[in-house]
């Protein structure tokens, strides 16, 4: 078989997403010619999509070398970079292909891709507007366009973009997807509930359509719906505009209390105080609960990731037993029990925040921190249901004496603090949740 031939039916298999076949096909045909700078390129690609980044980089150095003047090299390259989640490289690649080739409009699209995941969507926008400038029709870059719109909130735009690539190609579950958020953006569930659905027919493992569907399923509820407005909104700021957002209103609830209390007005000083740890137990444990939720709904069930039902069901198994320690402190007096209600509410904050963790350390940390509270948790009652016992043996001691009854309330004041140090840390746990990466979500924009 001719080189031409291998190189075609390697591009076809390309083309099907049959990524084995075409690495095997491509390394065929670098047997037969070792300098196929193509060849490399494509491979690079395909070992990429196969999760060889390895390979994956050092397949796209050598087509660079072998061709520095391709675009199709450069691009190969940002492919790589893309999939390895070194988004500037990436940027810097397609730059160059770019240069090389500016009247090639799937360049620009995939820049507009690279700034999505960036979330830097001013520029998404311009280099989606670059990519249609030079082909009207095409799809990718009105896809991206549309998300770069709806983030921005100009949502009407949004639409009207999606309508065109929906009458250009009615079939793709991209714009499909692209299509829900956009109408998600706009607060119409059962709209954006129906074109998630198109997606999946037509491609079943789509991952950011089947979160949309289970976002949508749950907008259904007014109560998430304003809490999805706030996620949406959020979601269109940068990194550091959102850690500059959630900062300041630390700092307004934090100094506004204060202000209240030095003025004299307690409950208000109080309700603000406690408005930022509303504001944070709501936006944690919206998710996971309304997740809960959403098994009792047949669609929802099959839409729901299997990680997210499990956090979903560990969270909810933390809300029982915080309501069991709660209704043993309401019929008994075990003092265990009595400061334990405390300890199960603020920790629902680092359990449910488990759920907003892509796989990755971040996730593994909170897990670990959350099996460690729960130990210590469970140790300290082992130690206060002793000091109960020890206290109730002082008080049936006829000669007991001031000195041993100040010894016994310091070391319970000791181990109090200790429950109130733990306390502090699910609460302050709340900051590693905002602050630490994520993970990344899927390649492709949702």
């Amino acid at each position: 078989m001719s080189t031409e031939a291998n190189w075609q039916r390697a591009v076809l298999l390309c083309q099907q997403a049959r990524w084995d076949l075409a690495v095997r096909e491509l390394r065929g045909l670098l047997a037969l010619d070792a300098d196929h700078a193509h060849a490399h390129a494509l491979l690079a690609m395909a070992l990429a999509q196969t999760g060889d980044l390895t390979g994956a980089d050092e397949e796209s150095r050598l087509a660079v070398g072998l061709a520095p003047e391709s675009p199709f090299v450069h691009r190969a390259l940002a492919v790589v970079h893309f999939e390895a989640r070194r988004d500037e490289p990436a940027a810097a690649a397609v730059g160059q292909a770019i240069a090389l080739a500016p009247g090639d409009a799937e360049l620009h699209g995939l820049l507009a891709q690279i700034r999505c995941r960036q979330r830097r969507w001013p520029e998404a926008l311009a280099a989606a507007d670059a990519g249609l400038a030079l082909d009207p029709h095409d799809v990718d870059c009105l896809n991206l366009r549309s998300v770069a719109l709806a983030k921005l909130g100009r949502g009407a735009e949004a639409t009207d973009t999606l309508d065109a690539a929906l009458a250009k190609d009615p079939d793709n579950p991209y714009t499909h997807q692209a299509r829900g958020w956009a109408l998600l953006h706009r607060g119409e569930a059962e709209g954006a509930m129906h074109h998630f659905q198109e997606a999946l027919r037509r491609a079943p493992s789509l991952p950011d359509a089947r979160a949309g569907l289970v976002e949508a399923l749950k907008a259904r509820n007014p109560v998430y719906r304003l809490v999805l407005g706030w996620f949406l909104w959020l979601d269109g700021k940068s990194h550091g505009h959102q850690l500059a957002i959630l900062i300041g209103a630390w700092l307004a609830a934090r100094f506004g209390s204060r202000a209240l209390h030095d003025a004299g007005h307690e409950t208000a000083a109080n309700a603000v105080g406690l408005s930022w740890f509303a504001v944070v137990l709501l936006t944690a444990c919206a998710v996971p609960i309304f997740n809960l939720l959403l098994l009792a709904n047949p669609l929802g069930r099959h839409a729901l990731e299997p990680r997210a039902r499990r956090d979903a069901l560990w969270l909810g198994a933390t809300v029982v037993i915080g309501l069991g320690v709660a209704a043993w402190a309401w019929l008994g007096d075990s003092w265990w029990a009595l400061r334990g209600v405390w300890f199960w509410l603020v920790f629902l904050l680092p359990v449910a925040g488990i759920g907003l963790f892509e796989p990755g350390w971040g996730r593994r940390v909170l897990q670990a921190f959350c099996v460690a509270a729960v130990a210590f948790w469970l140790w300290w009652c082992w130690r206060t249901a002793g000091l109960q016992a020890e206290g109730a043996a002082l008080d049936l001691a006829p000669d007991t004496t001031s000195a041993d009854e100040e010894a016994f309330l310091a070391g319970v004041r000791a181990h109090s603090t200790l429950h109130t140090w733990l306390i502090t840390a699910c609460a302050f746990s709340t900051w590693f949740m905002l602050l630490a990466p994520k993970g990344r979500s899927p390649s492709r924009c949702a």
